[in-house]
């Protein structure tokens, strides 16, 4: 059968060949690459279209680019994970031949996954985090809204009230003005004991305490609906009276149940931002690449390379 060229990365060919080849691979490299689980075409699998395995073939050359591997690097993992696994070369041949693979295949999906254990490692973990309050907003926002159990919301809130300057105007641009420097970095409740109005919270930097819903006001209500915890709203209120709220934490008692999944939703947001960095990081990588794709318009670079 005839090969014909489907892709070209920088000076890179991807053959028709390599395609049917990384569709051939599926299984092995579901057990082998560190990205592999996240992506569209592990989810489906055999009926995953040539376009997607191009595009994902397309990724995978810009990695091995940042991070090439050598056959003597390659060699020194596969021999660690024989020796991890109590395996001599034999037995690891044998087992691939079952499974209708080559040691060839195996050794080029371990130098392809090197690469992007290293790309993991140096530029994509210190970016991710998962907070606490990450937690609790997802389990408030995706979870918790079945139960129907009350909850209470811990709320901070600045008042600017007209009566303290000349007219509501003015009043409104001091509130701009606060909700500004909290965007700029100053913390919320610096902000509040500078100018808020409210001389029963002002000092306390604007905390109210804890409220369920039917104990707020609409306007505080409707803010609160579209606050993540860690959160400030934007300027709202009246002419006599603006606000800036912030939400700082929501309990309920679900807390226990909330607990319990904790390190599962920890685990599902860590996978969802992996993915998510991985993205950015290959979107920033075609734009300085020179990209033909058969039948398409050829992406020049939009930026020269650093590397």
């Amino acid at each position: 059968m005839l090969d014909r060229l489907e892709a070209y990365v920088n000076s890179s060919p991807i053959l028709l060949s390599d395609v049917q080849k990384y569709r051939h691979l599926l299984k092995l490299r579901s057990q082998i690459d560190p990205l592999f689980a996240s992506s569209s075409i592990a989810q489906k699998g055999e009926q995953a279209n040539n376009a997607e395995i191009i595009d994902a073939l397309i990724s995978d050359k810009l990695i091995e680019k940042e991070y090439p591997k050598t056959d003597s690097e390659v060699e020194q993992d596969i021999s660690g994970i024989e020796k991890t696994n109590r395996l001599d070369r034999e037995t690891l041949k044998e087992t691939l031949a079952h499974e209708g693979y080559t040691f060839e295949d195996y050794f080029e999906l371990t130098r392809d996954s090197s690469s992007k254990r290293d790309l993991i490692e140096r530029e994509i973990r210190n970016r991710i985090s998962v907070s606490d309050d990450d937690i609790k907003n997802y389990y408030y926002n995706h979870i918790y809204k079945s139960t129907g159990v009350p909850r209470s919301f811990h709320i901070k809130l600045i008042t600017i009230a007209a009566s303290s300057y000349k007219n509501s105007a003015v009043a409104l641009k001091i509130a701009k003005q606060a909700l500004e420097q909290i965007k700029g970095g100053e913390s919320f409740e610096e902000v509040a004991r500078r100018v808020s109005d409210d001389s029963g919270t002002k000092d306390a930097g604007g905390d109210l305490g804890h409220f369920t819903e039917d104990q707020m006001s609409d306007a505080i209500r409707n803010e609160i609906k579209k606050l993540q915890i860690g959160q400030v709203s934007e300027v709202f209120g009246t002419t006599q009276n603006y606000y800036i709220l912030k939400l700082v934490d929501v309990r309920s008692a679900e807390n226990e149940r909330l607990e319990k999944m904790k390190e599962e939703i920890r685990s599902q947001l860590l996978a969802k931002e992996y993915e998510h960095q991985i993205k950015l990081w290959q979107e920033r990588k075609k734009q300085s690449a020179f990209i033909h794709i058969a039948n398409q318009p050829t992406v020049q670079p939009l930026a020269p390379s650093k590397h």
